[in-house]
């Protein structure tokens, strides 16, 4: 049990290590960026696709998952960090991020405990494509 509190620290460790000495973007500047655009989210590291997001506006967005189902989403900027409420979601469930530069590609860290972190791999002027419409 030891062991593996040891590792999941090393590996904890190892991940806020890099982030904390990234270029921060605050939430406006991460809007600026995708505003009446749509992003391309991947993992990372891996490049998986997660899902694509159509920002509507800066504070209304359509959100695209790599299986073709989507959900509205409502954007606010709260501490530092860019929050998504989505329609489809249970109520009080947000999913927040913290938006960064690393080698000039673009990236955010969930703020959950799993602090998982997905890299912007395209930003485009193509609207998203569902499977289903959205549910509002």
């Amino acid at each position: 049990m030891r062991l593996i509190r040891l590792t999941l620290a090393l590996v904890l460790g190892l991940w806020t290590a890099p982030l904390a000495a990234q270029d921060r973007l605050t939430p406006e500047q991460f809007l600026d960026l995708v505003a009446n655009r749509t992003a391309s989210f991947s993992t990372f590291p891996g490049r998986q696709p997660v899902g694509t997001e159509q920002f509507l506006s800066r504070s209304r967005t359509v959100w695209a998952r790599a299986n073709g189902t989507c959900a509205y989403g409502l954007v606010t900027a709260e501490e530092g960090q860019v929050c998504f409420d989505y329609d489809d979601d249970p109520p009080g469930v947000r999913h927040c991020w913290v938006p960064f530069l690393r080698d000039a590609r673009l990236f955010v860290a969930s703020t959950d405990d799993l602090g998982e972190v997905q890299e912007v791999v395209e930003i485009s002027d193509e609207p998203v494509s569902c499977t289903q419409a959205p549910m509002s």
